[in-house]
């Protein structure tokens, strides 16, 4: 018997479309699952991420399968939703290789379930796997030397850390510059925010009081993977809504060539970014509250 309740009966269509397309096998199938991991139905969610993971075979749309399901896993509401996410993007462990720092952060969240936590280990570890089979099947050259790359554990640790393979000598450098970097950035945080975060400037301080104020959760000055092997340090990430803020502090040249390339790299990656700028600092709560307002309901 059919349901008089409108919702219900829409609920019950797009669960039987859900179950179809899984069922079907049929990789064209996918653009349509991800539409239905939009829906507002958290059962149609989860049978949509369950369906993914069942049309693997042939799939023209890998990429942006696993992006979806990294998105699914990291944002929604219901946890079981995240789990399923995680086991079917366990499918594309190729794929899932771009998300490995994103799915680290899923994996070591104490706020969320143990099975959601562990089904992201899963993929990390199907990932991994797919990664040294990748090296097995192929040489690597260093990015700096253009050496062969003889270890496949130094290939795959500089991959996670730099997203680009080292061998053993220039990867003992690349880390000793990073660390030389990340000491001069750490040193330059001698402002405090209301909730005690360590920042570098008067303008990221009011940010981020403005952030806290509205009970807004963020993430400073950390290193993620936004695409494929893409690397960027946002001054800002609000990962319950995957908004990227920057606040542009200086006018020098090189300041200047680094944001342009970083601005680049958001577009290119797709990524929801707000821009602030030095000239904002008077009205900057104003300025940010209008522009998170096109993203989020304050």
């Amino acid at each position: 018997m059919k349901s008089h309740n409108p919702a219900v009966a829409e609920q019950q269509r797009l669960r039987a479309r859900a179950l179809e397309l899984g069922n079907s096998g049929d990789a064209s199938g996918q653009m349509e699952l991800l539409e239905l991991l939009r829906s507002g139905f958290s059962e149609v969610r989860r049978l949509a991420a369950s369906a993914l993971g069942k049309i693997v075979s042939g799939s023209p749309n890998a990429a942006l399968v696993s992006e979806y399901l990294v998105r699914t896993a990291e944002s929604d509401d219901h946890p079981q939703v995240r789990q399923y996410a995680l086991k079917s993007l366990a499918k594309y462990p190729n794929a899932a290789v771009a998300h490995l720092d994103r799915l680290r952060d899923i994996a070591r969240d104490p706020n969320l379930k143990d099975y959601v936590r562990s089904a992201a280990s899963d993929v990390i570890a199907a990932a991994q796997a797919a990664n040294r089979e990748a090296y097995s099947r192929k040489h690597h050259w260093c990015t700096r030397c253009k050496g062969i790359i003889h270890d496949e554990a130094i290939f795959l640790k500089g991959m996670d850390l730099f997203g680009k393979p080292y061998c053993q000598h220039c990867l003992d450098e690349r880390i000793l510059e990073a660390n030389n970097f990340e000491l001069v950035v750490d040193e330059a945080k001698a402002l405090r925010t209301d909730d005690g975060t360590a920042v570098q400037s008067r303008g990221e301080r009011r940010v981020a009081d403005f952030l806290s104020s509205r009970r807004i959760a963020y993430i400073y000055d950390e290193r993620y993977r936004i695409a494929g092997d893409i690397r960027i340090r946002p001054d800002f990430y609000l990962p319950e809504f995957d908004l990227y803020i920057e606040y542009w502090g200086m006018v020098t040249p090189e300041y200047v060539a680094n944001m342009k390339k970083k601005l680049m790299l958001y577009q290119r990656a797709g990524k929801k970014l707000i821009s602030l700028s030095f000239r904002d600092f008077d009205r900057i709560e104003a300025v940010l509250e209008e522009k998170l307002s096109r993203y989020i309901r304050l």
